[in-house]
């Protein structure tokens, strides 16, 4: 494991200083690069000597807290310019170094090379980019409401042949979305954009647990790209992204998550997999429903206009592929990208439990017609399953450029798929983890993807204690001190 955290490290920081990237506030991206890489290396030596000294976890973690904090006030107070821009980064660099390294003595592995690599490949992108416009897709979204709310359409009434601004892209989602958007922009705009973003942030959190993921790593998770940038820019993905992993145990979540965006239907297949079709019947019930009450509030012709609107964007994506970001319709028609989703939906049909629900999020992904990085979310079912190394490599894929010209969010893809391939139907991690290496995996503490609740729990370990019982003969249909 040595060898392979220093190789997966290195391929990480190789594709670093491989490609181009934004500078910041004045910052070169190489200079950005320097900075965030000392960051967490100071947060990584500091709570390591913290937590070699005979303190409490809980008062290691607020000293930290409160040193980052402190950072960040001084950092942003007397700096200006480019300075300000290295000490904020300094300090940021520091906070997750120091969450990354956690708070236990003695656990030390070299895997923590290939979690310090993939950090510094989320913050070179994060620091420079998720500034630039905040909140644009919500306030996209309230626009349509607001669109709505005046009697009007929301929706294209024909292609689009130049790109418009970030915060002025077409508004696709169905009319049963709307009345919501409505609500929130009858609200003062701060109001529905902190509302919104405690939302998404809470969302993601949930769907986190949900997963299986616990402690310092909750924390740590919401700086994955995928993650951090569809809450940093108000993007349903948050929400999507919850009700996907909620679909594991409310399939009716699985129905209700393909409103947003249509291949989040696909993981609803899952449920006929499974035949669970009293979820699936409550779901659709409850988007029939939606819609219904939606009509006397949008109208009817703002339903009619929606096909339209569907049409035209479609044109759009055409004119402008770069709407298009990395789906792999872009890059090879539409007809090899249908080919190749049908093919992982099958995949995915001849898995089991938790190991076909991870599938069929992988092929939500590939059958995306727009994706971007925030789409990329449902990939972490699967990947959790895999050791902390090659983990943590994977969550360092994504945002940027490998060689042959392709978007390193595709090794990433094409990993989980193999990975989900070898894996168990129960999609537990590694038991072979030393203490030092299960540190550093996310689900170490819960040992599965989507763990079973307290009370499933409970009655597994009553079945098994049944099944095994020696008074009972199972052949004879009695037990031994006598007839049942």
């Amino acid at each position: 494991m040595r060898v392979s955290s220093v190789v997966l490290a290195g391929i990480l920081v190789g594709i670093l200083l491989t490609n181009s990237g934004s500078g910041y506030h004045g910052l070169t991206f190489t200079g950005l690069l320097i900075v965030v890489f000392a960051g967490l290396a100071i947060g990584w030596v500091v709570l390591d000597r913290l937590a070699a000294l005979p303190l409490r976890p809980y008062v290691i973690a607020v000293v930290a807290t409160g040193f980052a904090i402190i950072g960040w006030i001084v950092a942003n107070g007397s700096f200006y310019g480019s300075e300000q821009a290295a000490a904020s980064s300094l300090a940021i660099g520091a906070a997750l170094g120091g969450l990354i390294r956690g708070v236990i003595d003695g656990r030390r592995s070299l895997a923590s090379l290939v979690t310090l690599a993939t950090a510094a490949t989320w913050l070179v992108f994060e620091i420079p980019y998720l500034s630039f416009q905040p909140i644009r897709d919500f306030h996209l979204y309230l626009g349509a409401g607001a669109t709505a709310l005046a009697g009007g359409s929301p929706y294209l009434t024909q292609p689009l042949t130049v790109s418009p601004a970030l915060d002025k892209l077409p508004f696709v989602y169905p009319p049963l979305t709307l009345p919501l958007f409505e609500l929130l922009a009858i609200l003062p705009r701060p109001i529905a954009d902190g509302l919104w973003e405690v939302s998404s942030v809470g969302a993601v959190v949930a769907a986190l647990w949900l997963l299986g993921v616990r402690g310092r790593w909750l924390v740590v998770l919401l700086a994955w790209p995928p993650l951090a940038l569809g809450i940093a820019v108000g993007n349903v993905a948050s929400f999507t992204f919850l009700l996907y992993v909620a679909g594991y145990r409310v399939g009716a979540a699985l129905v209700l998550s393909g409103i947003f965006k249509v291949q989040s239907m696909i993981p609803t297949l899952w449920l006929v997999r499974q035949r669970r079709w009293r979820e699936l019947g409550v779901g659709l019930a409850v988007v029939v429903g939606l819609t219904v009450l939606s009509l006397p509030i949008v109208g009817v012709h703002t339903w009619l206009a929606w096909p339209t609107g569907l049409q035209a964007f479609a044109a759009s994506l055409a004119n402008l592929p770069v709407f298009q970001g990395a789906a792999l319709a872009r890059w090879n028609g539409p007809v090899v990208a249908l080919a190749i989703t049908v093919g992982l939906v099958v995949f995915a049909w001849r898995g089991h439990g938790r190991n076909s629900l991870a599938r069929f999020g992988l092929a939500s992904v590939v059958g995306s017609s727009t994706l971007y990085l925030h789409g990329l979310s449902p990939l972490l079912a699967g990947a959790l399953v895999l050791g902390p190394e090659l983990l943590w490599f994977f969550l360092g894929l994504g945002t940027r450029g490998v060689p042959f010209g392709i978007d390193s969010a595709w090794p990433a893809i094409a990993l989980v798929g193999l990975t989900l391939l070898v894996a168990r139907d129960e999609l537990h991690v590694p038991k072979d983890l030393t203490p030092a290496r299960a540190d550093l995996h996310p689900l170490a503490r819960s040992g599965q993807v989507w763990p079973p609740t307290s009370s499933e729990t409970a009655r597994q370990e009553h079945s098994a204690a049944f099944d095994h019982d020696s008074d009972v003969d199972w052949d004879g249909i009695a037990t031994k001190s006598g007839p049942l």
